[in-house]
């Protein structure tokens, strides 16, 4: 099954959340672009098309699966081609491994191993260890098990490229545009993507050289002005423009800035409303407007008080997971904004020691 990134309406949030993950899974023609080896090439294949099985089976009738999408059966197979031999065409397991394949099941899959016969995969009895074997894809489990080697030279995101098939770990040199998150999101946002794409470009940032799976960071004088990447929640495309300064006191660095531009209280609102506020436990006590417990005292922006994120120090929609409006034509114009201001702060601030924004911020759905 290939998943149309324009589909809107989902039976249930479980359809929606494999299609979130399926709509992502590189075409073969891209992943095996640079592949020339016959048999490589086949055994990729094999897992592409067992992945595509997987995926139309598991959304066409989800409540046959334990697993609430596609992730915990690769976490699991990835778990089972670590560190182990391939015999008889299928992946060597021993007592050890089968342990720890038992303890993915048991967090991914609800503690059921029936969901490897309904993919076709079997584990069978052999004189002191067991097999794990794929009848119909020959070549799968040689191939998973060097894909999944290959995926774990990739020091973040491994998982990532396992899950959405991405062959080019095998490639002499990997490389990922702008091509890839254009082609897994809407086309009703790709203009977006593309315009703040060139607008960062255009005014002399440099595209990070690739470092984490879904993420595309824009420097300038080696600092973050610009990070697009894709998400699983409604926005599916989040645009953050960071704000961090050397010793901003969480956002007064920036704000400085701001107050200068002769279009202050446009910016002031709009930051107002889409700064990165937190979700998730990281730090402090928690209240009942904040029950997640981050900047618990609250920072002042422009006069209204928000839980601003330590995690994320940036004007973005990443939070919270769902409810996010998509960007429009007006959020363009303002984030385009906001890159000149951070900008001119660059300028004009000392460096600071060490920019830093998250890789692995937006967690899978049903994990």
């Amino acid at each position: 099954m290939l998943f149309d990134v324009n589909q809107t309406e989902f039976p249930t949030q479980r359809h929606k959340a494999i299609w979130n993950e399926g709509r992502q899974v590189v075409p073969l023609e891209v992943s095996l672009a640079d592949i020339t080896d016959p048999e490589m090439r086949e055994g990729c294949t094999q897992i592409y098309n067992w992945t595509r099985e997987y995926f139309e089976k598991i959304y066409e009738d989800p409540n046959q699966f334990s697993g609430y999408t596609p992730h915990g059966m690769f976490r699991l197979l990835d778990v089972a081609a670590k560190k182990t031999d391939v015999a008889d065409g299928g992946l060597v397991i021993n007592s050890r491994k089968y342990k720890q394949i038992v303890s993915v099941v048991k967090k991914y899959l609800k503690d059921s191993l029936s969901d490897l016969s309904l993919v076709g995969l079997e584990i069978i009895d052999c004189p002191g260890y067991k097999l794990l074997i794929n009848k119909k894809y020959p070549l799968f489990c040689k191939y998973f098990k060097l894909f999944s080697d290959g995926s774990y030279r990739k020091p973040i995101n491994s998982l990532s490229y396992i899950l959405y098939n991405d062959f080019r770990v095998f490639a002499p040199k990997y490389n990922r545009t702008l091509d890839d998150l254009l082609r897994v999101i809407p086309d009703r946002i790709k203009p977006y993507a593309a315009e703040m794409d060139a607008y960062a470009l255009a005014k002399g940032a440099v595209i990070e050289q690739h470092k984490t799976y879904a993420q595309y960071r824009y420097k300038y004088k080696n600092r973050y002005i610009l990070v697009m990447q894709n998400t699983y929640n409604d926005t599916i495309l989040d645009i953050a423009v960071p704000y961090r300064g050397a010793g901003d006191g969480y956002f007064g660095g920036f704000g400085k800035w701001v107050e200068i531009q002769p279009d202050k209280d446009e910016i002031a609102a709009f930051i107002q409303k889409e700064i990165c506020t937190c979700y998730r436990g990281c730090g402090g006590s928690g209240s009942e407007d904040n029950p997640m417990g981050c900047d618990k005292a609250g920072t002042d922006i422009f006069g209204v008080n928000r839980h601003i994120t330590q995690c994320v120090r940036s004007v973005s929609r990443l939070v919270p997971m769902e409810n996010c409006a998509e960007y429009n034509d007006y959020d363009i114009k303002m984030l385009k904004r906001l890159i000149d201001i951070r900008m001119i702060q660059l300028e004009n601030e000392p460096p600071y020691k060490k920019d830093y924004f998250p890789t692995t911020f937006v967690n899978i759905q049903g994990e």
